[in-house]
């Protein structure tokens, strides 16, 4: 038994220590905040710090954020109450730029933005990795919160033709330069609602690699008359057959969109 109680009291100790780093960033917030803030006031990179929903919900309530316009937040597991304690903060009105890539934010997470009283000036809103569904799309098109959208990166997430229905055929993205729907499972389905949207008429960048969508969806987005602006079309990683690539052979030819289908 003597033996046995110190190194319990070892293998304690180690745990105890591994815990503390982040019992400290949650507790020196402010001085993070201070350390990674651009010169300007408008530029915070907190970026794979895992602060988690206590971290984010002190930011939620730091004055010093009045003038941030872009804020990075990649990996920083804050889940639904962080982002929801984000989404209900004053200091953030000024915000234009968000990255949450890789949150866990979950359908409940993108509930929070879109219903947020201060999130009304986004043109980039990065949520690629969150556990998102067809369920908070349906929320999202519903707000007033996106008609100022330029970047939409909903890429990694679990949505399905009936999201990409939806999305296709919302007009509240009018200023959507960019959408990525890359590792989804919109389907061919999805593909032919978004050939016959005419609600993206500034569109540039589609990407829709790995959504399992077959010729028959990626011949509908090739042909289809709706994307005057468009410039590369991503089809890559799908089951796509001869006649896609026929199809991508004759627009890249004409070099007005790239297509790229492998």
């Amino acid at each position: 038994m003597s033996a046995f109680k110190p190194r319990f009291r070892f293998t304690y100790l180690l745990l105890f220590l591994f815990a503390i780093p982040s019992l400290s960033w949650a507790e020196d917030i402010s001085a993070l905040v201070a350390k990674r803030l651009s010169h300007d006031g408008k530029t915070l990179d907190l970026s794979g710090l895992k602060i988690g929903p206590s971290g984010a919900k002190q930011l939620a309530g730091m004055v010093s954020l009045a003038k941030v316009t872009t804020l990075y937040l990649q990996g920083n597991k804050i889940k639904y109450r962080g982002m929801k304690a984000l989404a209900k903060s004053p200091h953030l009105a000024g915000l234009k730029h968000l990255d949450l890539w890789g949150n866990l934010l979950g359908d409940l997470g993108l509930k929070a933005i879109s219903e947020s009283p201060y999130l009304g000036q986004l043109e980039s809103l990065k949520l690629w990795k969150n556990e998102i569904s067809d369920d908070s799309i349906e929320l999202m098109v519903l707000s007033k919160n996106f008609t100022n959208l330029k970047t939409l990166m909903l890429n990694d997430n679990m949505i399905s033709p009936e999201g990409a229905e939806i999305l296709a055929a919302t007009d509240r993205f009018p200023q959507l330069i960019l959408l990525n729907l890359f590792r989804n499972e919109i389907g061919d389905e999805g593909a032919r609602a978004f050939a016959k949207s005419q609600n993206f008429p500034n569109l540039e960048l589609l990407y829709m690699g790995q959504n399992n969508i077959t010729d028959l969806g990626a011949i509908a987005l090739i042909e289809s008359p709706y994307f005057p602006q468009l410039k590369v079309l991503d089809l890559a990683l799908n089951p796509l057959g001869e006649a896609t690539t026929m199809a991508a052979f004759k627009a890249n030819r004409k070099r007005k969109v790239q297509i790229i289908y492998r």
